[in-house]
């Protein structure tokens, strides 16, 4: 990304082919789907903006991470000047450091409470809570944080995760557990093994009740390098995860919804199928990818998206997810290979995807813009 080092090489600097059309898709990759589209620019002049979040309940407000710090209000696609949440004095800003993204409580019309992933001024990936001022609408209580976790990030800068999202299912039935992607400690290779080591919290897909009287976070999944945007399919709660490779390959990784914890991703031993590391893993619950891209014609780094659920009826069911330094947006139906989207025009520096109340989605550029996406 221009002006930082989050998604391009130093992002991610530092035994099995699987004879699947769902992985074999390079060259399906290059085929683009029928229907065209368009990206309409809905938001400039952000500075650094890694992820977006509507308001509860209003399809007309929505909520941009800034990677320096601040959370800021748009109402109709109109920036409000002052920020809801200023952290700009308590986040680390260095490569992939920062504030990296946040989600409402699914109680949040009556607790008020909202998280936050953050790197800390130590380096460290820090969840928090605070609560939303009782008189103002449009202002976090900053005095109310309250660290809920604090996982070790020593030595690198990168690969520091960065997604949260509450399971929409569990939140049916009044349960709020949360979610969380954690990378594997930084540089490359995963030189301290911590994405397969279960007593580290890095390199996991964690959760944890953020209603129990100490939330206390539970390896849910492990084998990741740097799972930086996932998310949960809102119709039936299946998961997806964009998981950042190493040298050559991209994965995409699935959890049907009720899973029980223990999956293993693979890395270090494996990029996407490939094997990297001659190490013994736990192979019990070793689950490929269902998807996987090199880094030919330019690609660089996986960035998760949603299923669609919207209105267009084109794209309904289908998963989108991007690459950082090709631009490239791919869509994919389950059982199904994947197609290059044709969007006319370019957006550079996919950040992000972001999901609307009604299902709409939007893609994020670092650069500074958030655009909707339409025929």
């Amino acid at each position: 990304m221009v002006g930082t080092s989050i998604g391009r090489r130093s992002w991610r600097a530092g035994l099995v082919a699987v004879v699947s059309a769902s992985l074999a898709f390079a060259a399906a990759s290059q085929t683009h789907a029928a229907t065209s589209y368009r990206l309409i620019r809905k938001l400039s002049g952000l500075n650094q903006p890694v992820y977006m979040v509507p308001a509860p309940g209003n399809n007309h407000r929505f909520f941009v991470v800034e990677k320096g710090g601040l959370i800021r209000i748009s109402d109709d696609w109109k920036l409000k000047a002052t920020p809801f949440l200023n952290m700009a004095s308590s986040v680390s800003k260095g490569n992939e450091q920062g504030l990296l993204s946040m989600a409402f409580d699914p109680a949040y019309a009556s607790n008020r409470r909202l998280y936050v992933y953050y790197t800390n001024l130590s380096g460290n990936i820090v969840i928090a809570r605070f609560v939303r001022s009782a008189t103002n609408t449009d202002r976090a209580d900053a005095s109310s944080r309250r660290v809920l976790v604090t996982i070790p990030h020593p030595t690198y800068q990168n690969h520091n995760g960065g997604m949260l999202q509450f399971d929409p299912i569990a939140a049916q039935s009044g349960q709020a557990m949360l979610y969380f992607g954690t990378g594997d400690g930084g540089s490359g290779g995963d030189p301290n093994n911590n994405a397969q080591n279960q007593s580290s919290l890095l390199g996991k897909l964690l959760r944890m009740d953020v209603n129990a009287a100490t939330p206390t976070p539970q390896i849910y999944a492990y084998g990741l390098r740097n799972p930086w945007r996932f998310s949960f399919d809102r119709l039936n709660g299946d998961l997806r995860i964009g998981d950042v490779g190493q040298d050559s390959w991209e994965e995409l990784d699935f959890i049907k919804h009720g899973t029980t914890p223990g999956l293993n991703f693979g890395w270090r031993k494996y990029e996407g199928t490939h094997l990297y590391h001659s190490q013994t893993i736990n192979e019990s619950r070793l689950t490929w990818p269902f998807a996987q891209y090199s880094h030919a014609g330019g690609n660089c780094s996986v960035i998760g998206g949603y299923t669609y659920r919207g209105i267009m009826t084109s794209l309904y069911g289908y998963y989108l997810y991007a690459d950082l330094c090709s631009g490239n947006i791919w869509q994919r139906k389950p059982g199904s290979s994947p197609a290059r989207m044709g969007i006319s025009g370019t957006v550079s520096n996919i950040v992000s995807f972001a999901q609307g109340n009604a299902g709409a989605l939007f893609v994020i550029s670092i650069d500074g813009s958030v655009y909707f996406l339409t025929t």
